[in-house]
């Protein structure tokens, strides 16, 4: 885990600003608190406003430049809009951003599905990446011309998982946006690529974890490496998605899921 912390350090964003979705807990706080390290400014935009404000406070406790936490509903076009135009109003520009915002739903037979269920899903995990990327890239191409952008999709975006139908529905579709804005603006320099992560060690699964220990150890059994993915491990994939490293990549799904897709 240490020396995932010093390679974030390899990264030079000073002056660069990072916009983070879902980014007062789990996977989205894990990216933004790596973009600190990383040098960047660092915006978290949550409904959560007690823990998005808590993570800011701690992004500069552990060196980064500065935080901004915006209170932002992905499902709400105005919402989004206000968020993106605070982000430039304060910092003057958007390089990177990172879609992290996202809900389980539940899991259902597909006779005993909720239809509530379902839209407040696709809502959140597809309605919010498109509206974040609208807005986000209108930015970019204001602000600078130039930027990275990471959506987060999930190996269920890939695969399919039973009576699991609204969050495989709206994964799958986090890769169809990916690609298809990618192509859009491919010449224009603006990148975009998804993340298709496997089981993670966040706090959520963790208490998953506890509750339902059979369900969660049959879930990393699937993964051919035997553990969870932790949180830095998929923070520093988008971080280097995001890099110069990775400049010749857009429109890609990319798989940090212990093997689970090849198996």
């Amino acid at each position: 885990m240490n020396d995932l912390v010093d390679a974030m350090l390899m990264y030079n964003f000073s002056r660069k600003v990072a916009f983070v979705t879902g980014g007062s807990s789990g996977i989205g706080l894990a990216t933004a608190r790596a973009f600190a390290r990383a040098g960047a400014h660092v915006v978290i935009a949550s409904r959560s406003e007690e823990a998005g404000r808590e993570a800011c406070i701690t992004l500069k406790k552990n060196g980064g430049p500065s935080g901004l936490y915006i209170r932002m509903d992905v499902r709400d076009e105005a919402s989004v809009a206000r968020a993106i135009v605070s982000t430039v109003q304060h910092f003057g520009r958007l390089d990177f951003a990172f879609n992290a915002a996202g809900i389980a739903g539940d899991m259902a037979p597909l006779k005993n599905s909720s239809q509530d269920i379902w839209d407040d899903v696709m809502a959140v995990n597809a309605r919010g990446v498109w509206l974040a990327m609208r807005y986000e890239i209108g930015a970019m191409l204001k602000f600078g011309g130039r930027g990275a952008i990471v959506n987060m999709s999930s190996i269920y975006g890939v695969a399919g998982k039973p009576a699991h139908h609204a969050y495989v529905a709206s994964k799958h579709a986090v890769i169809g946006m990916t690609r298809s804005v990618a192509l859009e603006y491919a010449t224009r320099g603006i990148r975009v690529n998804a993340l298709c992560a496997g089981v993670t060690a966040t706090s959520g699964m963790r208490d998953a974890e506890a509750a339902i220990p059979e369900i969660v150890s049959d879930l990393v059994a699937q993964h051919p490496m035997g553990r969870m993915a932790s949180e830095m491990e998929i923070a520093s994939t988008v971080l280097w998605l995001c890099s110069d490293g990775a400049g010749y990549m857009t429109g890609t799904p990319v798989a940090v899921d212990g093997g689970f897709l090849a198996a």
